[in-house]
């Protein structure tokens, strides 16, 4: 039973869904639950997958929490799989209640913050109610090994994964035509959720700046997002005069194809778990130029597989993709490496041996014993 808290599309959305999907299915049964109607219910149910909507009135809603334990009942589950820190703390009662292990996966620093409200108590349900918390990146769990007090031999790494039949080097896409931009414009693109730690305003600064070198770039951010930030980031790209320069895409079921109408992938974020739109990029033959924001450090090797700048400075991202734009053979260089990283090491075929793996660890008699040993939860 997977337990997530949003229901739109995002990394951690996405993630959930292509690991349900690849399980193997003479093994693995999935049911979700997610808290509304939305991207992920309708992808998950169009795949034939459980989908059960369970609205959570406030922390520790006890009404909650009871049909939670109700429906793991019914629907005979061994194990309970949160994506995200609140999903955890939900998955660390069901489990105690029903006597079934859990494990979680924490997608990005934003999952946990230092005000989140009952942070302690949350934090100790969290350690004592999972046998296994995992991160999509290692300075993620750096990150958080010590703000949450977690025993380090509790915690792992399973990196994100991309389809690499899905994303692949191939003929442009047609967006650029539907977008009304030229064959010859160098395109620079940029894809997810509109809020401010994705740092788009950081990618329409340096369009600014980008603007002034050469008249022939171009801008696409593919996404949707929080209203009333998406109406700040029009607003700022308007008063930069950048209003035929940069153009919102929305959403797109399509991001393989969007990712190949680009001659430049930016990552512009504060902060990244992991970043799956950067290894989608990779896989997709486009150089990318990053952010220091986290995950990008574990992806990108700096000059050799991708670029890596300074977190938060439109002159350092500016100043890369001009890099890029005037050296073609470096471009080349860099995309036929990225490439290479995933298939390497970024595959949603590994993400998923690597999750069932973990699966049939906690189904093990041994890890029923040590887990009868870590205590209970007093409720």
């Amino acid at each position: 039973m997977h337990l997530i808290e949003t229901s739109g599309i995002g990394g951690a959305e996405r993630v959930l869904l292509d690991l349900v999907r690849n399980l193997d299915s003479r093994r693995w049964r999935s049911v979700v639950v997610v808290p509304d109607v939305g991207w992920l219910p309708d992808e998950l149910t169009e795949r034939g997958i459980e989908v059960v909507e369970l609205r959570e009135r406030r922390s520790f809603d006890i009404a909650f929490l009871s049909r939670l334990v109700a429906l793991a009942r019914r629907v005979g589950a061994d194990i309970v799989h949160s994506h995200m820190f609140g999903s955890a703390v939900r998955a660390g009662i069901v489990a105690r209640m029903c006597g079934i292990p859990a494990l979680g996966t924490i997608h990005g620093a934003v999952d946990f913050q230092p005000t989140e409200r009952w942070r302690a108590l949350k934090v100790a349900i969290v350690r004592n109610g999972l046998r296994e918390l995992v991160f999509v990146s290692e300075p993620l769990r750096q990150a958080c090994l010590s703000s949450m007090g977690l025993d380090e031999s509790l915690t792992c790494v399973i990196s994100n994964g991309v389809d690499t039949n899905q994303f692949t080097p191939l003929e442009r896409s047609s967006l650029r035509s539907e977008l009304g931009i030229s064959d010859d414009a160098f395109v620079i693109g940029s894809a997810g959720r509109l809020q401010p730690v994705k740092g788009f305003d950081i990618l329409i600064e340096a369009a600014a700046i980008l603007k002034s070198a050469f008249s022939g770039y171009r801008f696409v951010i593919i996404g949707e997002g929080d209203p009333n930030h998406t109406r700040e980031l029009v607003a700022l790209r308007d008063r930069l005069k950048l209003t035929n320069d940069v153009v919102f895409a929305g959403y797109r079921s399509d991001v393989a194809g969007a990712m190949r109408a680009f001659d430049t992938y930016a990552l512009t974020s504060r902060s990244e778990g992991f970043s799956l739109s950067t290894i989608e990029a990779m896989a997709s033959g486009i150089p990318v130029v990053a952010t220091r924001c986290g995950g990008p450090e574990q992806i990108l090797d700096d000059g050799v597989s991708g670029l890596l700048v300074e977190n938060g400075s439109p002159e350092a991202v500016a100043q890369a993709i001009d890099r890029l734009r005037l050296d073609s053979t470096q471009r080349t260089r860099l995309a036929r490496a990225a490439r290479e990283v995933v298939e390497a090491h970024y595959t949603v075929q590994a993400q998923v041996r690597a999750y069932e793996e973990l699966y049939e660890q906690l189904l093990s008699p041994r890890s029923s014993a040590k887990a009868a040993e870590h205590g209970s939860i007093a409720l």
